[in-house]
């Protein structure tokens, strides 16, 4: 017999990696069109950045106009939740004190965040800084008003002021974040390198206007007072003190007797 040629084993061939398509240069786009405001609502709400280049490069948009529409679109939400009781002083007092702590939020973070944006590795003029947060808070705005029918079905439909708290702080977190994702989205179109400083911003300003409406309180409901300066609270607390408000109110509609408290 003849002995077995020995075979030869081929050693393993590493696997290609697959051809990554090189990706595109960014290309800025500007406002087609007139300087109206409903081509400036359709450019913020289809190509936001595009608003932000044309007051950047070209300065044919103002961020007076955006703050315009934000202050409108802030008064319109404002009016539908001061509603909820019906036709009460709430109804004017309501779109004051929204639009007046919205504003008043972005004013006192805007330093920081121009400061968080120069660290960060962006080489922008403050006027730029402020147009790009005057288009976040616009587009907030306006993604407001599209859910503003469905505060009003609620404001009109249902008595329990902690659910519709919890509604209206609910929809303004959501619009929030897309606001939001607006700012981080331009600070890396404009090259920004390092934008964990705008997450950490985006995280404090959500925080401001959520203490903001305690501060400011009441907004929903009645009240013999216009502002409840004299108690200082955070908003973590004054929820759960209107949660507990809400639930004595309830037992009384119900006539049960509260626990602890003799028949």
């Amino acid at each position: 017999m003849q002995p077995e040629e020995p075979q030869y084993q081929y050693p393993p061939q590493p696997e290609s990696e697959p051809v990554r398509e090189p990706q595109k240069p960014y290309e800025k786009s500007y406002i087609e069109g007139d300087n109206s405001f409903s081509n400036i609502i359709n450019h913020l709400l289809k190509k936001p950045l595009s608003v932000i280049h044309t007051m950047d490069d070209k300065e044919d948009v103002r961020w007076m106009p955006i703050l315009a529409m934000t202050v409108f679109a802030l008064t319109l939400f404002g009016f539908i939740v001061g509603s909820f009781q019906g036709a009460t002083e709430q109804m004017w007092l309501a779109p004051m004190k929204i639009v007046g702590g919205v504003l008043f939020s972005s004013l006192i973070c805007l330093p920081s965040l121009y400061i968080f944006c120069c660290i960060g590795g962006l080489d922008k003029k403050f006027s730029t800084i402020l147009g790009i947060q005057s288009c976040t808070m616009a587009i907030t705005s306006l993604l407001l008003i599209g859910f503003s029918p469905v505060i009003w079905l609620f404001s009109s439909s249902s008595d329990s002021m902690s659910f519709f708290g919890f509604l209206c702080i609910s929809i303004w977190l959501l619009c929030l974040f897309m606001g939001l994702k607006f700012l981080t989205k331009t600070g890396k179109a404009f090259g920004m390198s390092h934008t964990r400083h705008l997450y950490l911003w985006a995280a404090i300003f959500t925080l401001v206007t959520l203490q903001m409406p305690t501060t400011l309180r009441p907004i929903i409901g009645q009240s013999d007072k216009i502002l409840e300066l004299d108690e200082k609270k955070f908003f973590i607390q004054h929820w759960a003190d209107e949660l507990d408000e809400q639930h004595v109110r309830n037992r009384a509609k119900t006539g049960r007797p509260q626990r602890g408290v003799d028949q």
